[in-house]
């Protein structure tokens, strides 16, 4: 029975890529705080108003074809 093999070279420039990318999938996934530093991530949080309900970014009134 013969066996047959196949070999894939990469460059190295792709392999850093690669690398690259899957570092920042890592990181993006863990969320750490060093990560959070590095890329400049910060929290949003949806502010809350004085009634006690989650106030709207964009709020779009359409009346008679215009819309405010």
């Amino acid at each position: 029975m013969k066996t047959i093999k196949h070999e894939i070279k990469l460059e190295r420039s792709v392999k850093i890529i690669l690398a690259v990318f899957a570092l920042g999938i890592f990181l993006n996934a863990f969320a750490t705080p060093i990560s959070k530093e590095v890329f400049g991530i910060k929290e949003v949080k949806a502010g809350m108003s004085g009634s006690g309900t989650a106030v709207s970014p964009i709020h779009i009134v359409c009346q008679g074809g215009t819309c405010n």
